[in-house]
């Protein structure tokens, strides 16, 4: 019985040295990218410098001491190292799995690559930080895996921490937009926006703006509610969505125009901005656009008939050419140049032969 033991834990313990052999974790930074809003109201909360960058410790259960708030782009670099020094692994990718609550999971994958004996490469792995992301600790599991020989697999994981936290005030622009952004004989466009509200707080003093003093845009809508998004209640509205039909008169001239969309806290304090910027073409230069095209094509078809057609039809102006050439043609020319060379040959002759006899 002892000896059945003794070889369940010896294939146990085999299985689990091969399981990380040849792929190795070893190191991992973690960064965070914010826009300027939550910047703004990080500091102003916080009063203290943020942490947007750390290194992971590679030891299971360790924390991840960075900032981290919904709305976020966060990133995790390894560097992974193939210790096999005779084989090469190939289809190597790194996998990053960030657990919610109720089960739910985000997961993002690294680029593949191959991976050379003996030597250590870098792998990406990009997060969007979504805004119904429960706030509290989460755990990530970080995992490589690559093929070897004979299709074997070696993978190599990691289990951490994360934190996620939410800042009292925290709205934004998620997404602004120009369709179309360039017009010429249609001016016609339509500019939207959506803002959410990635902060504890319920906002009910939210404003909006499209505004272009160049091509008189000037909307403002204020008042706007944005419910806080609960990790037990998902029924408030964290987002809000406008869009504005714009139509350029044709008598702008062509050129670029910018149109900010600016985001205000209690209806007056900026807290966010993005500039979309409008390119209008004169309609004839459209036109002119698409004429050389056709242009081309009938200079193609003149050249394939056109010396037929000079054969048999001369052209109208060079009807002058033509009485010249019939002119030169004639006998009655031909016969006078020809008695002119005879008179001019004579007299030649008589000056030559003529001087010795009178010496």
């Amino acid at each position: 019985m002892k000896i059945i033991i003794f070889a369940l834990l010896f294939a146990v313990l085999t299985a689990a040295v091969s399981f990380a052999e040849g792929l190795e974790i070893t190191k991992i930074d973690a960064h965070a990218d914010y826009d300027y809003s939550t910047v703004y109201q990080m500091e102003r909360e916080q009063k203290t410098t943020k942490v947007d960058n750390a290194p992971v410790p590679l030891i299971n259960g360790s924390s991840i001491k960075i900032d981290v708030f919904p709305g976020s782009n966060l990133t995790f670099t390894l560097t992974i190292e193939n210790t096999f020094k005779d084989m090469d692994l190939r289809d190597i990718d790194a996998k990053i799995t960030i657990e919610g609550r109720h089960g739910k999971k985000w997961k993002e994958l690294s680029r593949s690559f191959v991976l050379e004996a003996g030597r250590e490469e870098k792998a990406d792995v990009k997060f969007y930080v979504p805004y119904e992301i429960d706030t509290g600790p989460h755990d990530v599991l970080i995992e490589v895996q690559g093929t070897g020989k004979n299709d074997t697999a070696y993978a190599s994981k990691l289990t951490s921490r994360l934190d996620i936290r939410k800042l009292s005030h925290d709205i934004k622009l998620t997404n602004a937009s120009l369709e179309p952004s360039t017009v010429d004989c249609k001016r016609k466009a339509q500019l939207s926006a959506e803002i959410a509200n990635g902060g504890s707080s319920v906002e009910n003093e939210v404003a909006l703006e499209f505004k272009s003093s160049s091509l008189g845009i000037d909307s403002y809508d204020k008042g706007i509610f944005l419910g806080a998004f609960s990790d037990d209640d998902t029924d408030y509205p964290i987002t809000h969505k406008k869009t504005l039909n714009i139509e350029v008169p044709s008598f702008f001239k062509s050129g670029t125009y910018p149109i900010s969309v600016n985001l205000y806290w209690q209806n007056f304090i900026l807290f966010d901005q993005k500039t979309l910027y409008l390119t209008v073409e004169d309609c004839t230069s459209g036109a002119a656009k698409a004429k050389p095209a056709q242009e081309t094509r009938n200079e193609t078809s003149i050249n394939v008939i056109q010396p037929a057609e000079e054969t048999k039809i001369p052209p109208q102006g060079l009807i002058t050419m033509t009485e010249e050439v019939s002119i030169l043609d004639s006998p009655v020319l031909y016969l006078m140049l020809l008695g002119g060379v005879s008179v001019i040959v004579l007299l030649a002759a008589l000056v030559v032969f003529g001087l010795p006899k009178k010496s």
